[in-house]
């Protein structure tokens, strides 16, 4: 346990960490525009934000068994440099084909999130870890922001191969702080031979069920193809529940699952993503839409983006209290007051978005909720995890997290092409397409609201000895 004095530039070394992990995952969404005129084909594009997902949610939770096994320090130290050297490849890529191979390779920094939890509950005191493991989730959302603002600016003002040379120096930043002010971490020797199948057919299974996700919409649903992959997923998967039930040592283990905190926590995140995690794929097309749609507020994407940034800035503060709500008054209580507030703000959309400045505010309210359920999710399940199995369980939620992004965003896209007004060639959603959307999402996420009563009333804190 890392002392008191030292445990703030330690904390701040795994924020930038996780900010680097966000910057990420949003970074080339800023840099989608010149990227399809450059490579002249959108679907073709749409693999460096695909492939980028699915390489990160398959290897997650294999990434955080070998940090609990191997060092977790270590492990997170290898995970930035192979994300700073894909971006150094995909920022001197004169080839679509080198800069989807290294764009893969930032996949892993996928993994940044489920290590530093690890790392908080090795090196933090037991008190101080729910707002310390908020804060991180806080630089998810800054990260974010940061990779949507930075890289418009940096493609505006260069090109998108600077987003990338950006990418790879945030890489680098963040492991120097790693490796200068994060102690190395003690490595667990596993009691026996560990079932490394176990973990390779978990990888494989789950990004079959995300391709057929990201391919079924543009192929069909039917499609013979598509079906094989998801069929080929699901089976790959079950293998994998049943070598890790039958293993005496499984890398990646399913019976995490029968603590009840874990099970719950996971069933919320999955719940979650599929809901209010929706809020970008939403707000992007309804601040974007044109005006007379009836529903649409006609901005520029750029502008649209400025919109989303007072949320993000403002959920930074709800991750940390998600967390001080937890430490104190056990995770069931935060998570309910998150749901409150989130569907708050998506009944309010229900009801009003003509005007720009109320969509920032219902977004806001959004956001906050979102923030608080997603931040105290990893909080309590980390405390319920194994101290030798802590990033391992927290990959596998962000696994979770991942599948039920990609289902949501399917559902949310579905349920507006429901009913749409057109004009010429265009067609955008109509006003009754949104408010079906935003009924549906209130109700997936009072059902995780309501779930949250499965939780225990208060989880006891374990005080380190002194």
């Amino acid at each position: 346990m890392t002392s008191r004095r030292l445990q703030w530039p330690l904390i701040g070394a795994l924020w930038v960490a996780e900010v680097t992990g966000s910057f990420e995952t949003s970074m080339v969404l800023a840099a989608l525009k010149v990227l399809v005129a450059d490579f002249g084909d959108p679907s073709k594009v749409g693999w460096l934000i695909t492939g980028y997902l699915i390489v990160g949610a398959a290897t997650a939770a294999i990434v955080g068994r070998l940090g609990d096994l191997y060092g977790r320090r270590r492990v997170l130290a290898i995970a930035l440099t192979i994300g700073a050297i894909g971006s150094l490849i995909s920022a001197t890529a004169d080839s679509f084909e080198v800069l989807l191979f290294g764009r893969l390779m930032q996949g892993a920094t996928g993994a940044i999130l489920p290590l530093c939890i690890g790392l908080v509950r090795e090196n933090v005191s037991a008190e101080r870890t729910p707002m310390t493991i908020g804060l991180m989730i806080s630089g998810a959302s800054l990260g974010t922001a940061f990779g949507l603002v930075v890289g418009g600016v940096i493609v505006d003002n260069w090109s998108w191969h600077g987003v990338f040379f950006a990418s790879a120096g945030l890489c680098l930043t963040a492991l120097a702080g790693i490796m200068t002010l994060v102690p190395r971490s003690p490595r667990q020797a596993p009691s026996g031979p560990t079932d490394w199948l176990s973990g390779v057919l978990f990888a494989p299974g789950i990004a079959l069920a995300l391709l057929y996700l990201t391919l079924a919409p543009r192929v069909g649903w039917a499609d013979p193809l598509a079906l094989a992959m998801l069929a080929g997923g699901i089976a790959l998967t079950a293998l994998w529940i049943w070598r890790s039930l039958t293993s005496p040592a499984p890398l990646v283990s399913v019976r995490a699952f029968a603590d009840r905190t874990v099970a719950v926590g996971g069933a919320v995140t999955a719940l979650v993503a599929m809901s209010t995690l929706q809020i970008t794929v939403f707000f992007s097309l309804l601040l974007q839409a044109p005006k007379w749609t009836a529903a649409g507020l006609g901005l520029s994407a750029t502008a649209a983006g400025l919109a989303k940034l007072p949320s993000n800035i403002t959920s930074t503060f709800a991750a940390p209290l998600g967390g001080w709500l937890a430490g104190r008054g056990g995770g069931r209580l935060a998570m309910i007051i998150g749901g409150l507030i989130t569907m708050t703000g998506w009944g309010l959309a229900f009801y009003d978005t003509s005007s720009v400045t109320i969509v920032v505010a219902e977004l806001i309210v959004i956001s906050f909720g979102a923030t608080m359920l997603f931040a105290v999710a990893p909080t309590i399940i980390a405390q319920a995890s194994p101290l030798d199995r802590v990033s391992e369980i927290a990959g596998l939620i962000t696994v979770l997290r991942q599948l039920f992004l990609g289902i949501g965003a399917q559902l949310v896209t579905t349920l507006l092409a429901l009913d749409t007004i057109a004009r010429g060639a265009e067609h955008y959603p109509s006003p009754w397409a949104y408010r079906l959307t935003v009924v549906a999402i209130i109700g997936v996420c009072l059902i995780a609201t309501a779930l949250c009563l499965a939780l225990p009333k208060a989880r006891p804190v374990d005080r380190e000895p002194a």
